[in-house]
């Protein structure tokens, strides 16, 4: 297959949809040790040190001398003891592993220094970890469906993976694409940003020139995550086994889960359904599966959207122009502002609708250096002047959407309960996402630290041990990036560290060292397979 690896047709379930030519698309495999469920740049980086590529320290001194200390020449970061490593690490992440790979990987990098890796990567033929790592889209996640335009909200820098320099990697792209740098947006910090859509090049061809993409599979949709706890999948209708594979009978009363999903093939359009059994499922989904709710009436309008997309699509159809009603972004996060600055440069009129004051610092505009965010900086005059760019821009702080209307009238209710109504020509409610885990049991809702809540990488992330990255409540399932609060994606590679380790000491490559209380490390007897 094109896209890398394979998984298997359910037996008598696995019905081509809607082929219309021969092909040959029946999958391979029908076990995996582990299954990746998601392939942005969590499932990427995991994928990549799972192949055998560890992490070791440069010898180089490090800024911290405390760390320097404590860390080995020669030996694997993986081979060491990360607690001991990451201790009294402080940093923007709540994970102790995210902190100790970054301070590693950029040195000091919050205080604006540009430090060179103290990691460098070898690999192992002899500790590849047979996986499989399922995506809905081509390697890159979510990053391939946003608007290539718009610049990161971190460092170009920060989005940089194992083994493949992405400043490098930028300079040359821009010089065989011939972009000026002095054309993109935000010129002040072009050097130091990038576009959302260099940052998911980067990611597409990461994969191919780090030798992973036998890994992937993309057009893949997870239906079902669940425990067998040994028992064979019977299929309900026949009675049979659901998975006809001599080899998998090894694994009878194994602690198993069951991946069920569809595979859609992009050449002949047809799709079919899959089983996967696996004693390691691996999240990765990251939160942009499904966007938040007003929940208000009307909200179900044909006119309310949520995405840059939904905007684009809308000014291509020219449904929404210079001329036209304004259209209604409602939020005070880093998606509404793009969408109000892609809209104001495009002549579109923009109404712009927050619960907050317009001068509150906990905004998140306010809190980003200008040199480096000056069209995010903007806004913040923007939102207090209530009304700019010679009366195309309107804001509207401390208030809230209480009804959509058919017509396309939109009512507001402001601070003192005053009624407002105004009309738009599309609405876009941009205020955060919440992670697509349809796949399990409850949506996943018994894996948060809030038990019953919906999962919430800011208000309630899957609860895990931070050293493996492994569900508390559910053992075998283990989760990464923003499902356990890492946003940013320097951060979300600490998990993968911290997983592949787990993984290492399964099979019995690494030995668990014990910390005492003068600082050296023993090692303990090798955790056997």
């Amino acid at each position: 297959m094109a896209e890398g690896g394979s998984v298997t047709q359910s037996g008598g379930s696995g019905k081509k949809r809607g082929c219309k030519r021969k092909c040959n698309c029946t999958k391979e495999c029908c076990y995996s040790q582990v299954v990746i469920i998601g392939n942005g740049p969590s499932g990427i980086c995991l994928s990549y040190i799972l192949s055998g590529n560890w992490p070791y320290f440069t010898g180089e001194p490090h800024p911290d001398p405390y760390l320097q200390i404590k860390l080995k020449d020669d030996v694997s970061i993986l081979e060491q003891d990360l607690d001991y490593l990451s201790g009294g690490l402080e940093g923007r992440s709540r994970n102790p592993v995210a902190l100790l790979f970054d301070t590693l990987h950029q040195p000091n990098a919050d205080l604006g220094d540009d430090e060179k890796s103290r990691l460098e990567w070898r690999h192992h033929n002899d500790r590849v970890m047979q996986h499989v790592v399922l995506g809905k889209g081509q390697p890159g996640g979510s990053w391939r469906e946003m608007d290539g335009s718009v610049l990161t909200l971190s460092l170009g820098k920060w989005m940089e993976l194992p083994g493949v320099t992405f400043q490098e990697w930028i300079q040359e792209y821009r010089e065989q694409n011939a972009i000026n740098n002095n054309n993109t947006k935000a010129e002040e910090s072009s050097q130091t940003r990038a576009t959302l859509g260099e940052v998911a090049k980067y990611y597409a061809e990461y994969v191919s020139t780090t030798d992973i993409l036998s890994n992937f599979i993309a057009r893949t949709e997870v239906t079902s995550v669940r425990r067998l706890k040994g028992k064979r999948v019977i299929n309900n209708e026949s009675g049979e086994p659901e998975i006809p594979c001599q080899g998998c009978c090894k694994f009878e009363g194994d602690n198993l889960f069951e991946v069920k999903g569809r595979h859609y093939n992009g050449m002949c359009g047809c799709s079919q359904e899959f089983t996967v059994l696996t004693p390691n499922v691996v999240m990765a989904t990251g939160m942009l599966g499904n966007p938040n709710r007003l929940n208000v009436e009307g909200e179900s309008q044909s006119y309310v959207c949520t995405s840059l997309k939904d905007l684009d699509n809308a000014v291509q159809q020219e449904d929404v122009h210079s001329k036209s009603d304004p259209i209604l972004v409602i939020g005070a996060g880093l998606n509404a502002a793009d969408a109000v600055l892609c809209a104001l440069k495009q002549g579109i009129p923009v109404i712009h609708v927050f619960r907050r004051r317009a001068d509150d610092r906990d905004v998140i505009y306010a809190k980003l250096p200008k040199s480096v965010y000056p069209e995010y900086n903007q806004m913040i005059s923007m939102m207090k002047e209530s009304s700019s760019h010679d009366g195309l821009y309107t804001s509207y702080a401390e208030h809230r959407v209480v009804e959509f209307k058919s017509d396309r009238k939109v009512v507001l209710s402001g601070p003192n309960d005053e009624r407002l109504e105004l009309p738009v020509s599309l609405a876009l409610v941009m205020i955060g996402n919440l992670p697509d885990l349809s796949f399990l049991p409850n949506q996943g809702r018994n894996l948060g630290a809030s038990k019953g809540r919906p999962i919430s990488g800011r208000d309630n992330p899957i609860d895990v041990n931070p050293f493996t990255m492994e569900s508390l409540a559910e053992p075998g399932l283990f989760a990464l990036g923003p499902l356990v609060g890492d946003n940013f994606v320097r951060y979300a590679q600490g998990g993968c560290m911290a997983l592949a380790q787990h993984f290492a000491m399964k099979n019995g490559w690494v030995q668990e060292m014990k910390v005492h209380e003068n600082g050296e490390e023993e090692e303990e007897e090798e955790v056997s397979q």
